[in-house]
């Protein structure tokens, strides 16, 4: 007989119990938790919800308070619109089987950053530009290059082609482009496009800055490039076709562009690109009092290669252009300055001033000394507050020196 359970000497049945499974409480045995089965799953889960509700708490609360910081005037930043309009893929892509980057015919895209909002609108022909005739009895201008010329970040009425077209009465046909638009791209858009449209004279730019490196084939993108040795350079493509660029632009299917979304959606985005655009104007207004170090200027940084490569293409341009004038200058970026004035002079503008004078018709304008005599004082306010391109004060003034500098070459009548 069993002694009665309330006695010191009762038979524990646990005891037994743990001594089979080896010492290991019941749960640990049986391959569960002393808390249940599921429990640690569910614990989880509950720890993720609440991170995940805290998360959108905190999002909430800081699109709220960005809105209420703009709609009180704290900030001076854009209001979302809460519509979705087109990327930038639908009016920048690889489009000419003969020049590559150009815009869709016919595109009208809404850009906005900061401290700019503007629509670009391209014509019949793709140009960033009023609707343009082959033919004319009037004497008009052609006008290449890169994403200066095509008036990035400012309205059609402030790029420098339109103020000098106000000035002197005589249309200039831009023919400007963002995107990988090197010396290359504009020789070979001026042969093979540009120069179909009746003109006179024919002004190009130069972007150290990025335009030597635009002249060397991407394996994605869809360009032409000079290929072998100077002076025996052949014209090539970087694809056997179009369309197989990466950056092929599509009316019908644009990319989508998050950047873009969250400016046209939230508050919080545009309060971001306000405060990020204080930094850089900070740290460009630092750059030309020389407080940082200094980027290596391609005003000072190219090889012989580049420069041959960059003087063929323009070659190749001035000769397809004659006897028309060809005026040729150089863009400079705000970290330039300090460079040049740190050295009293660059390399890159003394050799294109030397290799220019010995083209009859070409015309070559240092940009970068003349706005330092004229804007040295404030040379940022000639540039965007939130970007590196001109800003509408910029491009009057490469109009007034283009004008003080090859007003007679350009007086085509």
């Amino acid at each position: 007989m069993f002694p009665d359970s309330n006695d010191r000497g009762v038979f524990d049945r646990s005891k037994v119990f743990v001594g089979l499974t080896g010492g290991l409480p019941a749960g640990h045995a049986s391959g569960m938790s002393s808390d249940g089965p599921g429990r640690p799953t569910r614990r989880r889960r509950r720890r993720l919800w609440a991170l995940l509700i805290g998360l959108a708490v905190g999002v909430v609360v800081l699109e709220v308070g960005s809105c209420l910081i703009v709609r009180t005037g704290l900030i001076s930043a854009r209001v979302p619109t809460y519509q979705l309009g087109t990327s930038a893929a639908t009016f920048w892509g690889d489009v000419s089987p003969e020049f590559g980057v150009w815009h869709l015919p016919g595109i009208r895209y809404r850009h906005q950053k900061a401290c700019f909002d503007v629509i670009y609108e391209s014509n019949a022909y793709g140009m960033r530009d009023v609707e343009r005739a082959l033919d004319s009895d009037a004497p008009r201008i052609v006008v290449l290059g890169d994403s200066f010329m095509e008036g990035y970040g400012v309205a059609l009425a402030d790029r420098m082609s339109n103020v000098r077209e106000r000035q002197t009465g005589i249309p200039h046909l831009n023919f400007g482009t963002s995107g990988n638009a090197g010396s290359t791209h504009a020789a070979v858009l001026y042969m093979k496009f540009a120069s179909r449209f009746r003109h006179d004279a024919v002004i190009a730019a130069i972007l150290p800055e990025n335009d030597f490196d635009d002249d060397l084939p991407k394996p994605d993108r869809y360009q032409a490039y000079w290929h072998g040795d100077h002076p025996a350079y052949e014209l090539r493509y970087s694809l056997p076709s179009v369309e197989q660029s990466v950056y092929r632009a599509n009316a019908s299917a644009a990319a989508f562009d998050l950047g873009h979304a969250l400016r046209e959606f939230t508050y919080t985005k545009n309060v971001i690109d306000v405060f990020y655009s204080a930094y850089k104007q900070g740290r460009n207004r630092s750059k030309l009092a020389g407080a940082v170090d200094q980027p290596d200027s391609r005003f000072f940084r190219y090889t012989r290669e580049e420069f041959h490569r960059l003087c063929h293409s323009y070659e190749r341009m001035a000769a397809a252009a004659a006897p028309r004038p060809v005026v040729l200058f150089t863009i400079p970026r705000l970290s330039d300055f300090a460079a040049h004035e740190s050295a009293g002079r660059n390399p890159l503008d003394d050799e294109l001033a030397k290799w220019a004078a010995g083209i009859d018709n070409v015309h070559f304008v240092p940009l970068l000394p003349a706005l330092l005599r004229r804007h040295g004082e404030d040379l940022s306010a000639l540039f965007l507050s939130c970007d590196p391109h001109w800003s509408p004060a910029g491009h009057c003034a490469t109009a007034e020196i283009l004008t003080a500098a090859v007003g007679e070459a350009l007086a085509v009548r």
